[in-house]
């Protein structure tokens, strides 16, 4: 609902929103740079998760899911950039995500916005975005307290969210895996609340941490802008991408 959210924003967003609901893995692990490489070495790769095959993605992240299988890995830095390149500019991107989520009635539609590439919100859309504004602004005033003192009620906030959890400041995501052990909400109420909301299996699933998984990802949400610096004289082609064994 921002219109001047940035493309490596929306990128990030969208990654790590697949990353949840398991469509998407993002791990460290060794690998040789080349098949003639005698050594191993600490990459940060992306490849596919449990939930890819039956996942239908939306136009707008088939960026994300069209360029993977489930039989090949990439080397993320080079996944984003190829992504980058591929999506024809950061209004139509804006464009894919307004007509997929069918949310074009919140936006202005004047020539003069088609003409000069213009996203604004509408009336409309304006007393929504301020609406999920202050709703957001007050769960991230709130979201501490209510996982020490009512965790189910926070553990149903959160699963609501969905990736949206990454727009929260004040969200610390060990506290998931607290919450994790101390909420009594089961599965059965899954349909209800979360349809189709993969990453759920994370509080269910004892083999499975979800602070591990969000810790890890938080700690990579910034360092990826590095990965768009055009400014840092490096060569823009020059690190991509591996899917060998």
């Amino acid at each position: 609902m921002e219109p001047n959210t940035e493309l490596i924003e929306l990128i990030k967003l969208t990654l790590f929103d697949l990353t949840l609901k398991q469509v998407l893995i993002i791990k460290k692990a060794l690998k040789k740079s080349h098949p003639r490489d005698p050594h191993l070495r600490e990459y940060v790769i992306v490849e596919t998760g449990k939930n890819f095959a039956k996942y239908k993605p939306n136009k707008f992240e088939e960026y994300f899911t069209e360029r993977i299988d489930e039989d090949s890995y990439f080397q993320l830095k080079a996944y984003l950039r190829a992504i980058f390149k591929e999506i024809p500019s950061e209004y139509k991107h804006k464009k894919e995500i307004i007509r997929d989520l069918k949310i074009k009635d919140l936006f202005k539609s004047d020539l003069f916005s088609s003409i000069f590439s213009w996203l604004k919100a509408n009336p409309k859309g304006n007393k929504l975005k301020k609406d999920i504004t202050e709703y957001l602004n007050e769960v991230d005033e709130n979201i501490g307290n209510l996982i020490e003192n009512e965790p189910d009620k926070a553990l149903e906030l959160i699963l609501f969210l969905q990736g949206n959890i990454f727009l929260l400041k004040n969200l610390k995501f060990e506290l998931l895996e607290k919450l994790k052990l101390i909420s009594t909400v089961r599965s059965n109420n899954e349909d209800e609340y979360y349809d189709d909301y993969f990453w759920i299996d994370f509080m269910y699933d004892s083999d499975l941490s979800i602070s591990d998984l969000i810790s890890d990802i938080s700690e990579m949400f910034d360092s990826i802008d590095d990965y768009f610096d055009f400014d840092s004289g490096g060569d823009w082609d020059g690190d991509y991408d591996f899917d060998f064994d």
